[in-house]
């Protein structure tokens, strides 16, 4: 028993270290550059909707862009391009007013879902997510 519970440990923190690396950036690579992000909406016209900001890693950080504030909200978003090793490089911070002011509502690089759900206010689970503008940021690590 002593030692199925030791390789339990030994198993279990194989499976962390490997998780872990699995969602840091790859060293010494920076966030590829010419970023964007693809909605699909819930209602017609449902997209796709692109949002790209051109130029290297630097130049698209932070850079704020408009939406129209679509009040039937998304049903996938998706970030672009990953890194060499196919881990996500960038999210975007979405927030409810224009021109990227206040708190983001959320901070993501992908959602959908099978079943056509609406991704909802985080605020207001009763009601879709109004986006007015977004950012790009680095993908969080952890």
């Amino acid at each position: 028993m002593h030692t199925a519970n030791q390789l339990l440990l030994v198993a279990l923190a194989v499976i962390l270290a490997v998780a872990t690396l699995a969602a840091a950036a790859p060293a010494g690579e920076n966030p590829p550059n010419d970023p964007l992000v693809v909605f699909y909406w819930s209602k017609d016209p449902h997209g796709p909707t692109t949002i790209q900001v051109t130029g290297d890693y630097k130049t698209a950080q932070g850079q704020c862009r408009g939406l129209e504030g679509r009040e039937d909200g998304f049903l996938l978003l998706q970030t672009q391009p990953p890194y060499s090793d196919w881990s996500t490089a960038w999210d975007v911070k979405l927030y409810r007013d224009w021109g990227c002011t206040g708190e983001p509502a959320v901070q993501m690089s992908s959602w959908h879902t099978r079943q056509g759900i609406t991704f909802m206010d985080p605020a207001d689970p009763k009601k879709p997510l109004v986006v007015k503008s977004l950012s790009f940021v680095p993908a969080k690590t952890s």
